[in-house]
């Protein structure tokens, strides 16, 4: 019953604000007394149907009364309408403007004006939209309006209910979200194009780990290819030495042979195969013994120089000269050069 008797208590404030506030005079002269008139009626039948609870009726009575004369009244009656009508958010902003235009008016209903505005605020809906991985750059529409680019990631006052968001890409992809917000709820809402919007990578997607530039093969080195060279020529030299004795001492047997049978420098026929035998120990003796020496010399000549140019020893001994005798004035090797 309180309640009825507000309604109709503010039904006649109304009335009487609406017939109290003067018209400008070149809005007077551009409006006949009719339109004034039939304005009037419309004022007072839409707070009638305000009052019976008939917001959609009473809202189109205040836009008629708003196309001849627009005053913070009208607004503020407007947004009431739109407010039970549960568009908050039309509701917020018609509060705001009759709040201002009443300041500036000094109108009596800015106190109450005030107060709806500000009980408004708290139950306004807010969406937070930010554009997540791959929608970078995305065109973003909200109920069928695009959010520019200085409302992405700010809050937008929205009404309660479900929302359509609509993502349209740089690369002509398009894909739609659907929100639901309450009363006085703050909601945030990423955006992230769905699988099969995702740019993909080469190769499927993957990230294929970079490889690092193939290494050319390292040729050997010199000193590596020739290294075992000395040691080679070492043991060659070492092996001549040793066959050296050998035959030396084969040599000396034949000798020690040809004593016991020769007198002085008369020898039977049947020693013949012993002095020759023997002459060729001698000679074979003297010949691997020459091997021997310059093999161990030349290992030697390149292991002090490092033993990695085969060049080096071959530079070396290079000036070597080999001199075979077999005959009684000269029998075996003579080596002549330097090093």
């Amino acid at each position: 019953m309180a309640s009825s008797f507000r309604r109709v208590l503010l039904v006649m404030g109304a009335c009487a604000g609406l017939a109290s506030v003067p018209l400008a005079p070149e809005q007077a002269a551009a409006q006949s007394k009719d339109d004034l008139a039939k304005a009037r009626r419309s004022f007072r039948q839409g707070l009638s149907l305000e009052a019976a609870g008939d917001f959609a009726g009473a809202l189109a009575k205040f836009e008629e009364v708003a196309r001849v004369k627009l005053t913070p009244q009208v607004r503020f009656h407007m947004g009431r309408c739109k407010e039970e009508l549960g568009r908050l958010n039309e509701a917020l902003g018609d509060y705001r403007l009759a709040e201002y235009e009443a300041r500036e008016a000094g109108a009596k209903e800015l106190p109450e004006i005030s107060a709806a505005k500000e009980k408004l605020e708290a139950r306004v809906p807010k969406l937070v939209i930010t554009q997540g991985e791959g929608a970078e750059g995305a065109r973003i529409e909200l109920d069928g309006v695009e959010l520019g680019s200085a409302k992405v990631g700010k809050e937008t006052v929205v009404d309660p209910g479900q929302h359509t968001i609509v993502v349209r890409l740089p690369n002509g992809g398009r894909w739609e979200e659907q929100v639901d917000v309450a009363e006085g709820e703050s909601k945030a809402v990423e955006l992230v194009p769905p699988d099969d919007l995702q740019v993909e990578t080469p190769g499927g997607g993957e990230d294929i780990p970079e490889l690092p530039p193939d290494e050319p093969t390292p040729e050997p080195k010199a000193e590596e290819s020739s290294s075992a060279v000395p040691w080679i020529i070492g043991g060659v030299g070492a092996a001549s030495l040793v066959a050296s004795g050998v035959f030396f001492m084969l040599k000396n047997g034949a000798e020690s042979d040809l004593d016991d049978t020769c007198r002085g420098d008369v020898c039977p026929k049947s020693v013949e195969d012993t002095q020759s035998s023997g002459e060729s120990y001698a000679l074979w003796t003297n010949v691997t013994l020459g091997l021997g020496v310059v093999g161990i010399g030349v290992a030697a000549v390149m292991l002090l120089t490092g033993g990695n140019s085969s060049s080096a020893p071959a530079r070396e001994a290079k000036g070597l000269k080999w001199d075979v005798g077999t005959s009684k004035a000269f029998s075996g090797v003579r080596l002549s050069g330097q090093f």
